[in-house]
């Protein structure tokens, strides 16, 4: 069963906060860290716009992609009383 994501407690897009047309997103993905991800809750709703549909989103810009990920880290850390190294192990780098 799929975990409860650790970024939101609400159905909306983590960027706008959109409550319609939402999309789940895998913070860490590529097909190992795609199931970590949703084992440990390291995934979010994005609207069309912040997920894949434009400039803005975390697929076509690094900058959110990035500030995505270092804070899915950060809670992730905070979550599961672990450390970056600790996450480092799980996902194979840092993003912080």
């Amino acid at each position: 069963m799929a975990s409860k994501s650790i970024m939101s407690n609400e159905k909306e897009c983590f960027m706008c906060h959109q409550t319609e047309n939402l999309e789940r997103h895998h913070i860490f993905f590529g097909t190992a860290n795609r199931k970590l991800s949703e084992q440990d809750g390291c995934w979010c709703y994005l609207c069309p716009e912040h997920h894949n549909a434009s400039k803005h989103s975390v697929h076509y810009n690094r900058k959110y992609d990035l500030y995505l990920k270092e804070e899915c880290e950060r809670r992730w850390m905070e979550k599961y009383q672990k450390t970056e190294e600790d996450f480092i192990e799980r996902y194979g780098k840092s993003y912080l």
